[in-house]
């Protein structure tokens, strides 16, 4: 999911990259015909897009385990309309 393009004020960021990163992500632009901060700027967007991913998944999940034990009791009440269909 990316965020929508909306022209509002950028801030200045300084970050330290190892030089064949630095390498990697001209070589990127200059194939997509881009520039380096648009590059890193939709990087940083797609990886904070993939944690809040993960993040609902692991409460989804957690949610699951808790209501496991009170889902399964209510499958077993109903068997028998499991059993009903199936004659």
């Amino acid at each position: 999911m990316a965020r929508p393009k909306v022209a509002h004020p950028m801030q200045r960021v300084m970050v330290t990259l190892p030089p064949d990163l630095v390498t990697a992500v001209s070589q990127v632009t200059q194939r997509q015909d881009s520039n380096r901060s648009e590059l890193i700027r939709k990087a940083l967007e797609f990886y904070l897009d993939e944690l809040k991913r993960q993040e609902l998944a692991e409460q989804m999940k957690e949610g699951y385990l808790i209501n496991a034990e009170r889902d399964l009791r209510i499958c077993n009440e109903f068997a028998y309309a499991d059993a009903e269909i199936k004659v």
